[in-house]
């Protein structure tokens, strides 16, 4: 699995950049995962003109054989946003797995 990061309007540390890789990394009990051909696209956007109080957009696009998943949420922290996107990312896994049995 490859994993590219893009920002707008924020630059990532190294240790968000670690905690991201290590939650999606952990989707690797997924056998499809696994495949060097996956590239996951991690996109984190900060956005002041946002009228909520949660002003960081993450979206995460993983493209697997025959399909692409995409989870996108908005949230306070980087870590909040990927622990979100790791759990509709493992549902949407759950799901290509059983219709690719």
């Amino acid at each position: 699995m490859q994993i590219n990061f893009h920002q707008k309007g924020l630059r990532l540390s190294d240790r968000q950049e670690d905690y991201i890789s290590s939650k999606l990394e952990s989707l690797s009990i997924f056998k499809v995962m696994e495949d060097p051909s996956v590239v996951v696209r991690v996109d984190v956007e900060y956005s002041e003109h946002i009228a909520s109080d949660k002003k960081i957009t993450m979206a995460v696009t993983a493209t697997v054989p025959q399909d692409t998943l995409r989870a996108e949420t908005d949230c306070l922290t980087v870590e909040e946003g990927v622990d979100l996107l790791e759990e509709k990312l493992r549902a949407q896994l759950e799901k290509y797995k059983t219709a690719r049995s």
